[in-house]
Protein backbone atom coordinates (compact mmCIF):
# COMPACT_ATOMS: atom_id res chain seq x y z
CA UNK A 1 0.00 0.00 0.00
CA UNK A 2 1.15 3.57 -1.19
CA UNK A 3 2.75 5.16 2.50
CA UNK A 4 0.54 8.08 1.91
CA UNK A 5 -2.61 6.13 1.82
CA UNK A 6 -1.16 4.77 4.40
CA UNK A 7 -0.73 7.62 6.78
CA UNK A 8 -4.18 8.88 5.46
CA UNK A 9 -6.26 5.93 6.61
CA UNK A 10 -4.53 5.92 10.16
CA UNK A 11 -5.34 9.28 10.21
CA UNK A 12 -8.79 8.51 9.62
CA UNK A 13 -9.04 5.61 12.13
CA UNK A 14 -7.21 7.15 14.72
CA UNK A 15 -9.86 10.51 14.14
CA UNK A 16 -13.20 7.80 14.39
CA UNK A 17 -11.62 6.48 17.61
CA UNK A 18 -11.19 9.70 19.69
CA UNK A 19 -14.27 11.01 18.20
CA UNK A 20 -15.84 7.48 19.61
CA UNK A 21 -14.01 7.85 23.36
CA UNK A 22 -15.47 11.32 23.18
CA UNK A 23 -18.93 10.61 22.19
CA UNK A 24 -19.23 7.76 25.15
CA UNK A 25 -20.86 11.48 27.10
CA UNK A 26 -21.61 13.73 24.26
CA UNK A 27 -24.04 11.14 22.32
CA UNK A 28 -25.24 9.45 25.60
CA UNK A 29 -25.97 12.08 27.07
CA UNK A 30 -29.04 12.90 24.41
CA UNK A 31 -30.29 9.49 25.61
CA UNK A 32 -30.15 9.72 29.35
CA UNK A 33 -33.48 9.91 30.36
CA UNK A 34 -34.35 6.86 28.58
CA UNK A 35 -31.80 4.68 30.14
CA UNK A 36 -32.08 6.28 33.65
CA UNK A 37 -36.04 5.30 33.44
CA UNK A 38 -35.52 1.36 31.80
CA UNK A 39 -33.33 0.68 34.61
CA UNK A 40 -35.87 1.52 36.95
CA UNK A 41 -34.17 4.97 38.58
CA UNK A 42 -35.64 8.47 38.77
CA UNK A 43 -34.83 11.25 36.64
CA UNK A 44 -32.43 12.85 39.19
CA UNK A 45 -29.79 9.95 38.77
CA UNK A 46 -29.63 10.27 35.62
CA UNK A 47 -26.58 12.46 36.12
CA UNK A 48 -24.70 9.62 38.06
CA UNK A 49 -23.90 7.42 34.88
CA UNK A 50 -22.01 10.52 33.39
CA UNK A 51 -20.73 11.61 36.64
CA UNK A 52 -18.99 8.36 37.25
CA UNK A 53 -17.84 8.30 33.38
CA UNK A 54 -16.02 11.18 33.89
CA UNK A 55 -14.66 10.08 37.00
CA UNK A 56 -12.76 7.21 35.66
CA UNK A 57 -12.19 9.40 32.74
CA UNK A 58 -10.36 12.16 35.06
CA UNK A 59 -8.49 9.20 36.38
CA UNK A 60 -7.50 8.14 32.92
CA UNK A 61 -6.00 10.63 31.68
CA UNK A 62 -3.65 10.91 34.86
CA UNK A 63 -2.67 7.43 34.38
CA UNK A 64 -1.75 7.40 30.34
CA UNK A 65 1.30 8.23 30.37
CA UNK A 66 2.81 6.00 33.15
CA UNK A 67 0.68 2.81 31.38
CA UNK A 68 2.34 3.58 27.60
CA UNK A 69 5.60 4.04 29.15
CA UNK A 70 5.50 0.91 31.27
CA UNK A 71 3.59 -1.97 28.78
CA UNK A 72 4.14 0.17 25.71
CA UNK A 73 1.88 2.20 23.62
CA UNK A 74 0.57 -0.06 21.03
CA UNK A 75 -0.27 -2.56 23.77
CA UNK A 76 -1.87 -0.17 25.80
CA UNK A 77 -4.11 1.04 23.24
CA UNK A 78 -5.04 -2.35 21.74
CA UNK A 79 -5.95 -3.23 25.43
CA UNK A 80 -7.88 -0.75 26.56
CA UNK A 81 -10.19 -0.20 23.41
CA UNK A 82 -10.83 -4.24 23.61
CA UNK A 83 -11.45 -3.44 27.43
CA UNK A 84 -13.87 -0.56 26.04
CA UNK A 85 -15.83 -2.30 24.11
CA UNK A 86 -16.51 -5.43 26.72
CA UNK A 87 -17.24 -2.25 29.11
CA UNK A 88 -19.48 -1.35 26.33
CA UNK A 89 -21.18 -4.65 25.92
CA UNK A 90 -21.86 -5.21 29.86
CA UNK A 91 -23.44 -1.68 29.81
CA UNK A 92 -25.94 -2.87 27.55
CA UNK A 93 -26.65 -6.15 29.29
CA UNK A 94 -26.64 -4.34 32.51
CA UNK A 95 -30.15 -5.12 33.81
CA UNK A 96 -29.15 -3.18 37.52
CA UNK A 97 -28.01 0.69 37.87
CA UNK A 98 -25.27 0.00 39.84
CA UNK A 99 -23.76 -2.53 37.67
CA UNK A 100 -24.47 -0.12 34.85
CA UNK A 101 -22.41 2.17 37.02
CA UNK A 102 -19.39 -0.02 37.33
CA UNK A 103 -19.78 -0.36 33.52
CA UNK A 104 -19.74 3.29 32.80
CA UNK A 105 -17.11 3.90 35.46
CA UNK A 106 -14.76 1.59 33.60
CA UNK A 107 -15.54 3.26 30.44
CA UNK A 108 -14.47 6.36 31.34
CA UNK A 109 -10.79 4.49 32.44
CA UNK A 110 -10.45 2.96 29.22
CA UNK A 111 -11.70 6.09 27.33
CA UNK A 112 -9.06 8.61 29.41
CA UNK A 113 -6.10 6.34 28.90
CA UNK A 114 -6.94 5.69 24.57
CA UNK A 115 -7.25 9.58 24.42
CA UNK A 116 -3.69 10.45 25.06
CA UNK A 117 -2.18 6.65 24.37
CA UNK A 118 -3.34 6.78 20.51
CA UNK A 119 -2.29 10.59 20.34
CA UNK A 120 0.84 9.62 21.54
CA UNK A 121 1.06 6.31 19.34
CA UNK A 122 0.02 7.48 15.89
CA UNK A 123 2.19 11.01 16.69
CA UNK A 124 5.26 8.62 17.14
CA UNK A 125 4.74 6.81 13.85
CA UNK A 126 3.33 10.28 11.57
CA UNK A 127 5.86 11.59 9.09
CA UNK A 128 7.73 14.44 10.49
CA UNK A 129 5.80 16.88 8.41
CA UNK A 130 2.35 15.41 9.89
CA UNK A 131 3.40 15.21 12.62
CA UNK A 132 0.83 18.12 13.79
CA UNK A 133 -2.13 16.59 12.05
CA UNK A 134 -3.03 14.21 15.22
CA UNK A 135 -2.91 16.91 17.99
CA UNK A 136 -5.30 18.97 15.18
CA UNK A 137 -7.25 16.10 14.61
CA UNK A 138 -7.86 15.15 18.65
CA UNK A 139 -8.55 18.86 19.46
CA UNK A 140 -11.59 18.48 16.72
CA UNK A 141 -12.73 15.61 18.36
CA UNK A 142 -12.77 17.36 21.96
CA UNK A 143 -15.23 19.61 20.70
CA UNK A 144 -17.26 17.05 18.47
CA UNK A 145 -19.52 16.01 21.30
CA UNK A 146 -20.93 19.26 22.31
CA UNK A 147 -21.90 20.06 18.88
CA UNK A 148 -22.88 17.08 16.87
CA UNK A 149 -22.31 14.27 19.47
CA UNK A 150 -26.50 14.41 21.09
CA UNK A 151 -27.66 14.52 16.92
CA UNK A 152 -26.00 11.37 17.00
CA UNK A 153 -27.15 9.48 19.30
CA UNK A 154 -30.80 11.22 19.00
CA UNK A 155 -30.93 9.87 15.65
CA UNK A 156 -29.59 6.45 16.53
CA UNK A 157 -32.29 5.89 19.03
CA UNK A 158 -34.84 7.06 16.43
CA UNK A 159 -33.66 5.28 13.61
CA UNK A 160 -33.20 1.65 15.96
CA UNK A 161 -36.40 1.97 17.39
CA UNK A 162 -37.46 3.00 20.89
CA UNK A 163 -38.90 -0.42 21.36
CA UNK A 164 -36.61 -2.88 20.08
CA UNK A 165 -33.19 -1.94 21.73
CA UNK A 166 -34.17 1.32 22.79
CA UNK A 167 -30.88 2.94 24.40
CA UNK A 168 -28.52 0.06 24.57
CA UNK A 169 -28.29 0.52 20.78
CA UNK A 170 -25.67 3.01 21.83
CA UNK A 171 -23.22 0.62 23.72
CA UNK A 172 -23.83 -2.19 21.29
CA UNK A 173 -22.96 -0.62 18.36
CA UNK A 174 -19.69 1.33 19.89
CA UNK A 175 -18.66 -1.85 20.88
CA UNK A 176 -18.60 -3.23 17.57
CA UNK A 177 -16.73 -0.36 15.62
CA UNK A 178 -14.35 -0.34 18.32
CA UNK A 179 -13.47 -3.62 17.38
CA UNK A 180 -13.40 -2.95 14.01
CA UNK A 181 -11.50 0.27 14.32
CA UNK A 182 -8.98 -1.82 16.61
CA UNK A 183 -8.55 -4.47 13.77
CA UNK A 184 -8.28 -1.92 11.26
CA UNK A 185 -5.93 0.43 13.27
CA UNK A 186 -3.70 -2.36 13.99
CA UNK A 187 -2.81 -3.16 10.16
CA UNK A 188 -1.88 0.70 9.57
CA UNK A 189 0.27 0.60 12.45
CA UNK A 190 3.71 -0.14 11.77
CA UNK A 191 5.66 -2.49 13.68
CA UNK A 192 8.31 -0.39 15.33
CA UNK A 193 10.54 -1.39 18.37
CA UNK A 194 9.01 0.57 21.41
CA UNK A 195 10.86 2.10 24.96
CA UNK A 196 9.52 0.21 27.62
CA UNK A 197 10.25 2.71 30.77
CA UNK A 198 9.65 0.97 34.41
CA UNK A 199 8.68 3.69 37.22
CA UNK A 200 7.30 2.87 40.62
CA UNK A 201 3.95 3.01 40.65
CA UNK A 202 1.98 5.73 43.00
CA UNK A 203 -0.28 2.93 44.97
CA UNK A 204 -1.22 5.36 47.72
CA UNK A 205 -1.60 8.08 45.63
CA UNK A 206 -4.12 6.28 43.38
CA UNK A 207 -6.00 4.84 46.25
CA UNK A 208 -6.19 8.15 48.10
CA UNK A 209 -7.02 9.95 45.32
CA UNK A 210 -10.03 7.96 44.07
CA UNK A 211 -11.55 7.69 47.56
CA UNK A 212 -11.46 11.51 47.52
CA UNK A 213 -12.95 12.29 43.90
CA UNK A 214 -15.06 8.96 44.70
CA UNK A 215 -16.83 10.44 47.76
CA UNK A 216 -16.96 13.73 46.34
CA UNK A 217 -18.64 12.40 42.78
CA UNK A 218 -21.37 10.83 45.51
CA UNK A 219 -21.92 13.98 47.50
CA UNK A 220 -22.68 15.49 44.28
CA UNK A 221 -24.78 12.63 43.21
CA UNK A 222 -26.99 12.15 46.16
CA UNK A 223 -27.00 15.67 47.63
CA UNK A 224 -30.75 16.68 45.90
CA UNK A 225 -32.40 13.04 46.99
CA UNK A 226 -31.17 12.85 50.56
CA UNK A 227 -31.04 16.91 51.71
CA UNK A 228 -27.42 17.38 51.15
CA UNK A 229 -25.66 17.45 54.55
CA UNK A 230 -28.86 16.94 56.77
CA UNK A 231 -27.92 13.18 55.82
CA UNK A 232 -25.43 11.08 57.92
CA UNK A 233 -24.24 9.40 54.47
CA UNK A 234 -23.29 13.11 53.22
CA UNK A 235 -21.92 13.68 56.40
CA UNK A 236 -19.89 10.76 56.50
CA UNK A 237 -18.91 11.17 52.87
CA UNK A 238 -17.80 14.26 53.56
CA UNK A 239 -15.77 13.54 56.68
CA UNK A 240 -13.82 11.00 53.98
CA UNK A 241 -13.10 13.78 51.43
CA UNK A 242 -11.46 15.45 53.98
CA UNK A 243 -9.11 13.08 55.70
CA UNK A 244 -8.14 11.16 52.45
CA UNK A 245 -7.47 14.53 50.63
CA UNK A 246 -5.20 16.07 53.40
CA UNK A 247 -3.65 12.55 53.31
CA UNK A 248 -3.05 12.63 49.44
CA UNK A 249 -1.69 16.23 49.54
CA UNK A 250 1.08 14.64 52.58
CA UNK A 251 1.97 11.48 50.47
CA UNK A 252 1.96 12.97 46.90
CA UNK A 253 4.16 15.82 48.37
CA UNK A 254 6.70 13.26 49.80
CA UNK A 255 6.77 11.40 46.92
CA UNK A 256 9.61 11.03 44.24
CA UNK A 257 7.25 10.03 41.23
CA UNK A 258 3.59 11.52 42.17
CA UNK A 259 0.56 10.44 41.12
CA UNK A 260 -0.13 14.48 40.65
CA UNK A 261 2.81 16.91 40.69
CA UNK A 262 1.20 19.28 43.89
CA UNK A 263 4.18 21.91 43.18
CA UNK A 264 2.37 23.02 39.65
CA UNK A 265 -0.04 24.84 41.83
CA UNK A 266 2.29 27.22 43.00
CA UNK A 267 2.28 28.28 39.93
CA UNK A 268 0.28 31.19 39.26
CA UNK A 269 -0.69 30.59 35.30
CA UNK A 270 -1.42 26.93 35.73
CA UNK A 271 -3.48 27.68 39.27
CA UNK A 272 -5.61 30.44 37.61
CA UNK A 273 -5.72 28.58 34.18
CA UNK A 274 -6.64 24.87 35.80
CA UNK A 275 -9.09 26.87 38.22
CA UNK A 276 -10.67 28.73 35.43
CA UNK A 277 -10.46 25.74 32.98
CA UNK A 278 -12.66 23.66 35.25
CA UNK A 279 -15.10 25.59 36.68
CA UNK A 280 -15.98 27.66 33.37
CA UNK A 281 -16.69 23.88 31.49
CA UNK A 282 -18.40 23.06 34.71
CA UNK A 283 -20.82 26.06 34.04
CA UNK A 284 -20.42 25.38 30.42
CA UNK A 285 -21.44 21.77 30.35
CA UNK A 286 -23.76 22.19 33.14
CA UNK A 287 -26.27 24.25 31.23
CA UNK A 288 -25.39 22.11 28.31
CA UNK A 289 -26.73 18.81 29.43
CA UNK A 290 -29.61 20.29 31.53
CA UNK A 291 -30.62 22.23 28.44
CA UNK A 292 -30.73 19.02 26.98
CA UNK A 293 -31.92 16.32 28.78
CA UNK A 294 -34.80 18.94 29.98
CA UNK A 295 -36.22 19.58 26.59
CA UNK A 296 -37.10 16.14 26.75
CA UNK A 297 -37.98 15.69 29.88
CA UNK A 298 -40.21 18.91 30.78
CA UNK A 299 -40.87 19.97 26.56
CA UNK A 300 -41.58 16.01 25.53
CA UNK A 301 -38.67 16.93 22.45
CA UNK A 302 -38.14 13.87 20.84
CA UNK A 303 -34.22 13.00 21.22
CA UNK A 304 -32.84 13.83 17.48
CA UNK A 305 -34.96 17.50 17.31
CA UNK A 306 -33.37 18.21 20.92
CA UNK A 307 -30.06 17.17 19.79
CA UNK A 308 -29.96 19.02 16.16
CA UNK A 309 -30.56 22.07 18.17
CA UNK A 310 -27.18 22.37 19.44
CA UNK A 311 -25.34 21.40 15.44
CA UNK A 312 -25.12 25.25 14.64
CA UNK A 313 -22.15 25.39 17.67
CA UNK A 314 -20.14 23.46 15.09
CA UNK A 315 -20.39 25.94 12.11
CA UNK A 316 -17.67 28.07 13.62
CA UNK A 317 -16.13 26.09 16.36
CA UNK A 318 -14.84 23.11 14.25
CA UNK A 319 -12.80 26.15 12.17
CA UNK A 320 -11.67 27.58 15.01
CA UNK A 321 -9.94 24.68 16.62
CA UNK A 322 -8.25 23.73 13.34
CA UNK A 323 -7.45 27.12 12.52
CA UNK A 324 -6.78 29.27 15.82
CA UNK A 325 -2.97 27.64 16.67
CA UNK A 326 -1.49 29.23 13.74
CA UNK A 327 -2.24 32.79 15.83
CA UNK A 328 -0.65 31.16 19.46
CA UNK A 329 2.44 33.12 18.95
CA UNK A 330 0.32 36.26 17.60
CA UNK A 331 -2.22 37.07 20.36
CA UNK A 332 -1.80 37.74 24.18
CA UNK A 333 -3.75 34.26 25.92
CA UNK A 334 -4.79 36.39 28.76
CA UNK A 335 -6.90 38.41 25.92
CA UNK A 336 -8.47 35.18 24.11
CA UNK A 337 -9.26 33.32 27.35
CA UNK A 338 -10.98 36.99 28.64
CA UNK A 339 -12.95 37.18 25.07
CA UNK A 340 -14.21 33.55 25.90
CA UNK A 341 -15.40 33.70 29.44
CA UNK A 342 -16.79 37.57 28.44
CA UNK A 343 -18.78 36.46 25.62
CA UNK A 344 -19.89 33.39 27.08
CA UNK A 345 -20.89 35.72 29.96
CA UNK A 346 -23.16 37.57 27.57
CA UNK A 347 -24.85 35.01 25.76
CA UNK A 348 -25.61 33.24 28.51
CA UNK A 349 -27.08 36.47 30.39
CA UNK A 350 -29.12 36.89 27.30
CA UNK A 351 -29.98 33.35 27.01
CA UNK A 352 -31.61 33.67 30.62
CA UNK A 353 -34.66 35.75 28.92
CA UNK A 354 -35.99 33.01 26.23
CA UNK A 355 -38.98 31.23 26.90
CA UNK A 356 -37.41 27.54 26.36
CA UNK A 357 -40.66 25.74 25.79
CA UNK A 358 -42.34 27.61 23.31
CA UNK A 359 -41.67 25.52 20.89
CA UNK A 360 -43.10 27.52 17.95
CA UNK A 361 -40.25 30.11 18.99
CA UNK A 362 -37.36 28.33 20.25
CA UNK A 363 -36.37 27.50 16.95
CA UNK A 364 -35.83 31.03 16.36
CA UNK A 365 -35.00 32.54 19.65
CA UNK A 366 -31.22 30.54 20.69
CA UNK A 367 -30.01 30.00 16.62
CA UNK A 368 -27.43 32.84 17.24
CA UNK A 369 -26.77 31.74 20.61
CA UNK A 370 -25.60 28.82 19.41
CA UNK A 371 -23.20 30.01 17.51
CA UNK A 372 -22.02 32.41 19.37
CA UNK A 373 -21.14 29.43 22.22
CA UNK A 374 -19.66 27.27 19.02
CA UNK A 375 -17.39 30.56 18.80
CA UNK A 376 -16.23 30.39 22.36
CA UNK A 377 -16.19 26.49 22.40
CA UNK A 378 -13.55 26.60 19.65
CA UNK A 379 -11.66 29.28 21.48
CA UNK A 380 -12.07 27.92 25.00
CA UNK A 381 -9.53 24.71 24.82
CA UNK A 382 -7.04 25.92 22.80
CA UNK A 383 -6.54 29.54 25.11
CA UNK A 384 -6.33 28.15 28.63
CA UNK A 385 -4.52 25.26 27.96
CA UNK A 386 -1.78 27.52 25.87
CA UNK A 387 -1.68 29.98 29.07
CA UNK A 388 -1.74 26.82 31.60
CA UNK A 389 1.04 25.81 30.13
CA UNK A 390 3.02 29.13 29.09
CA UNK A 391 6.61 29.20 31.18
CA UNK A 392 7.22 25.38 31.77
CA UNK A 393 9.56 23.14 30.76
CA UNK A 394 8.48 20.79 28.14
CA UNK A 395 8.64 17.69 30.49
CA UNK A 396 6.39 19.88 33.15
CA UNK A 397 3.47 21.31 29.72
CA UNK A 398 2.64 17.68 29.51
CA UNK A 399 2.09 17.06 32.61
CA UNK A 400 0.24 20.19 33.26
CA UNK A 401 -2.02 19.40 30.56
CA UNK A 402 -2.70 16.41 31.74
CA UNK A 403 -3.45 17.03 35.32
CA UNK A 404 -5.43 20.12 33.97
CA UNK A 405 -7.53 17.85 31.71
CA UNK A 406 -8.12 15.72 34.54
CA UNK A 407 -9.63 18.43 36.79
CA UNK A 408 -11.99 19.30 34.01
CA UNK A 409 -13.46 16.37 33.36
CA UNK A 410 -13.84 15.89 36.69
CA UNK A 411 -15.10 19.18 37.17
CA UNK A 412 -17.68 18.02 34.15
CA UNK A 413 -19.02 15.18 36.32
CA UNK A 414 -19.80 17.64 39.19
CA UNK A 415 -21.32 20.04 37.05
CA UNK A 416 -24.94 18.79 35.92
CA UNK A 417 -25.89 17.83 39.81
CA UNK A 418 -24.69 21.17 40.79
CA UNK A 419 -27.20 23.18 38.14
CA UNK A 420 -29.56 20.77 38.57
CA UNK A 421 -29.68 21.79 42.40
CA UNK A 422 -29.71 25.48 41.42
CA UNK A 423 -32.44 24.39 39.05
CA UNK A 424 -34.49 22.76 41.64
CA UNK A 425 -34.17 25.06 44.52
CA UNK A 426 -35.16 27.90 42.01
CA UNK A 427 -38.48 25.70 41.13
CA UNK A 428 -39.46 25.76 44.38
CA UNK A 429 -39.26 29.61 45.39
CA UNK A 430 -40.92 30.57 42.06
CA UNK A 431 -43.52 27.54 42.71
CA UNK A 432 -44.10 29.58 46.20
CA UNK A 433 -44.13 33.21 44.75
CA UNK A 434 -47.01 31.74 42.60
CA UNK A 435 -48.65 30.00 45.43
CA UNK A 436 -48.76 33.50 47.06
CA UNK A 437 -49.71 35.77 44.50
CA UNK A 438 -53.23 33.03 43.65
CA UNK A 439 -54.71 32.96 47.25
CA UNK A 440 -58.00 31.56 47.39
CA UNK A 441 -59.19 35.15 47.25
CA UNK A 442 -57.50 36.04 44.10
CA UNK A 443 -60.10 37.52 41.37
CA UNK A 444 -57.76 35.76 38.55
CA UNK A 445 -58.31 32.25 40.19
CA UNK A 446 -62.30 32.67 41.13
CA UNK A 447 -62.51 33.20 37.43
CA UNK A 448 -60.44 30.82 36.21
CA UNK A 449 -62.64 28.78 38.04
CA UNK A 450 -65.79 29.28 37.09
CA UNK A 451 -64.45 29.41 33.14
CA UNK A 452 -63.63 25.22 34.61
CA UNK A 453 -66.84 24.86 36.45
CA UNK A 454 -68.75 25.87 32.96
CA UNK A 455 -66.95 23.42 31.25
CA UNK A 456 -67.74 20.77 33.49
CA UNK A 457 -64.31 20.43 35.73
CA UNK A 458 -64.67 20.44 39.53
CA UNK A 459 -62.86 22.89 41.63
CA UNK A 460 -60.40 19.54 42.70
CA UNK A 461 -59.70 19.19 38.97
CA UNK A 462 -59.26 22.51 38.31
CA UNK A 463 -56.72 23.43 40.83
CA UNK A 464 -54.81 19.94 39.79
CA UNK A 465 -54.04 21.70 36.22
CA UNK A 466 -53.54 25.40 38.00
CA UNK A 467 -50.53 23.22 39.91
CA UNK A 468 -48.88 21.48 37.16
CA UNK A 469 -49.02 24.37 35.32
CA UNK A 470 -47.13 26.60 37.81
CA UNK A 471 -44.44 23.96 38.13
CA UNK A 472 -43.93 24.14 34.26
CA UNK A 473 -43.95 27.89 34.78
CA UNK A 474 -41.34 27.89 37.76
CA UNK A 475 -39.33 25.39 35.96
CA UNK A 476 -38.69 27.83 32.96
CA UNK A 477 -38.12 30.54 35.48
CA UNK A 478 -35.63 28.43 37.05
CA UNK A 479 -34.02 27.76 34.16
CA UNK A 480 -33.50 30.94 32.79
CA UNK A 481 -31.62 31.66 36.48
CA UNK A 482 -29.63 29.06 36.28
CA UNK A 483 -28.49 31.11 32.93
CA UNK A 484 -28.20 34.26 34.20
CA UNK A 485 -26.53 33.15 37.30
CA UNK A 486 -23.68 31.02 35.49
CA UNK A 487 -23.50 34.22 32.94
CA UNK A 488 -22.07 36.18 36.00
CA UNK A 489 -19.88 33.68 36.76
CA UNK A 490 -18.34 33.78 33.16
CA UNK A 491 -18.29 37.59 34.07
CA UNK A 492 -16.21 36.71 36.88
CA UNK A 493 -13.97 34.38 35.68
CA UNK A 494 -13.26 36.71 33.01
CA UNK A 495 -11.13 38.83 35.29
CA UNK A 496 -10.09 36.20 37.56
CA UNK A 497 -7.99 35.16 34.15
CA UNK A 498 -6.55 39.11 33.75
CA UNK A 499 -4.43 38.04 36.94
CA UNK A 500 -2.31 35.52 34.90
CA UNK A 501 0.68 36.34 33.58
CA UNK A 502 1.46 36.78 30.31
CA UNK A 503 4.52 34.33 29.73
CA UNK A 504 5.89 33.07 26.27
Amino acid sequence: MNKTIKTFLLFTLYFLLQCLCFFQSGSYTDIIPYATAELGQSQSHGSWTNGFFFLGQSLGLLLATQISLQYGRKKTVFFFAFLLAASSLFCALSLNFYLFLVGRTIQGICCGILILGSQSLVFEQSPDPWRLIPLMLGAVASVLPFTIGPMIGGYGKELVGRESMSWKYWFVLSAAFLLILSFLLHLCLEDTEERIEKRPWDWKGLILLSITIGSLQMIFNMGDDYEWFISPIIDFLFFLVVVSSVCFIYVETGTKEPLVRMDLFLRKNFLIGSFSLAFGFLLFYGLWTTLLVRLQNQSLFPPHLAGILFVSMALFSTPIVIWFPRFLGKISLRLSSFVVFFLLGVVYCWMGYFDFYQKRWFWMQPSFSFILQGISLGLFFLSLTNLIISGLSPKNQLRAVELSSSIRILAQGWASPLIGTLIYHRIVYHKMRLDEWLDRGNLFLTDLFLRFKEQGLSKEIAIRLLDQSAIAHAFVLSLNDAFRLCGVGFFILSGIILLAKEKR
